[in-house]
């Protein structure tokens, strides 16, 4: 009979006692809620406040687009990865007339990621009249979603749970203690090395209207010591072995691109694809080059991957991965010559 009364005595110190194991993680659930870290959780207008966690691309382009579509009728989209930060919607509307056209990008952009953004298009806006895709083998070789938080798709464009979604998300929060690091960098604004990777260390700024992406601070530090900081950019510095690529395009990917291709035909939409001219020198594969050439006619593929004016001049660079501005707008002229529509 003793034992029987005490059951639930013992009973409830367990639960007493897993609650009080529990506070910790409870706060940091709150603090997440509250918080929002990676901006998913609750609807924003515009993606232009100071960032501190850097933040999901294709979330934040796909919400700016649902933002904005019915007020601007938009049918003119430049598609791919960071690196289609080169080419501004301003500069690209001397070419295609446009104004009213959208920066439609994602970090790590897959070929899959493409496809999906193309069919969600079609699903909002009866014509899609200009495209351009900026791209290279890293992009081509992807044909599904990513299992990163920063480099998984909208569920509203590829139909996956949205559970799955912010599931990564939560689980970002809490790996390799990213909490303490993303409040720690709230409370003091102070950078360390450990937030390097994870979180911004200068402003980016989204255009609320283009959906174009900038790096204000790093343009004025190029603009005010370029010299300097040049000679201070250690990414810049790698030794370069120029190559080929491995042939990355595969009966998947073929499927792929003859998909985006049918969306093109379906809108008549006149397109550009650009292969990115990359800091390594890397050239695209001459094979993935000529599915692309036979896929999308060879007057639409315009490589730049490879040693060449660009890639020669660490200038024309931010770091090894991403050009600048200057270099999109010499591209854009390359592809559609001095005919300009105004």
């Amino acid at each position: 009979m003793a034992i029987a009364s005490d059951s639930p005595r013992y009973v409830g110190r367990l639960f007493f006692n897993l609650f009080l194991l529990s506070i910790p993680f409870l706060i940091i659930i709150g603090s997440y809620v509250i918080l929002d870290p990676f901006l998913v959780l609750y609807h924003y207008k515009t993606f232009t406040e100071p960032l501190i966690a850097i933040p999901n691309r294709d979330y934040v382009s796909t919400q700016m687009y649902l933002n904005t579509y019915q007020q601007r009728n938009y049918k003119s989209f430049i598609l791919g990865n960071s690196r289609t930060m080169s080419f501004l919607v301003k500069d690209w509307a001397h070419y295609t007339g446009d104004n009213y056209a959208f920066h439609y990008d994602a970090s790590g952009e897959s070929l899959y990621g493409v496809w999906q953004k193309l069919l969600f298009i079609e699903q909002h806006n009866p014509s899609i009249k200009n495209v351009l895709i900026v791209c290279d083998s890293d992009l081509l070789k992807q044909i599904s979603d990513s299992e990163s938080h920063i480099g998984r798709k909208d569920p509203r464009t590829t139909g996956d749970l949205p559970f799955n979604f912010q599931l990564s998300f939560l689980k970002a929060y809490f790996s390799d203690h990213f909490y303490y690091k993303y409040i720690r960098r709230k409370i003091t604004n102070e950078v360390t090395p450990d937030m390097a990777e994870v979180m911004e260390t200068s402003r980016v700024y989204y255009d609320p209207v283009t959906n174009d992406l900038s790096l204000p601070d790093i343009d004025e530090e190029i603009r005010r010591d370029s010299t300097g900081f040049y000679a201070n950019n250690k990414r810049l510095q790698i030794v370069r072995k120029p190559g080929i690529s491995k042939a990355v395009i595969g009966a998947s990917q073929l499927q792929q691109l003859v998909a985006i291709r049918n969306i093109f035909k379906r809108h008549n939409t006149n397109y550009q694809i650009v292969i990115s001219p990359l800091y390594n020198q890397k050239q695209l594969n001459p094979a993935d080059l000529s599915i692309l050439q036979r896929t999308f006619g060879a007057t639409t593929i315009h490589d730049f991957s490879g040693t060449n004016e660009f890639t020669k001049y660490p200038g024309n660079y931010y770091e090894e991965s991403h050009y600048r501005p200057l270099v999109g707008r010499k591209i854009l002229k390359q592809i559609y010559g001095d005919h300009t529509t105004k």
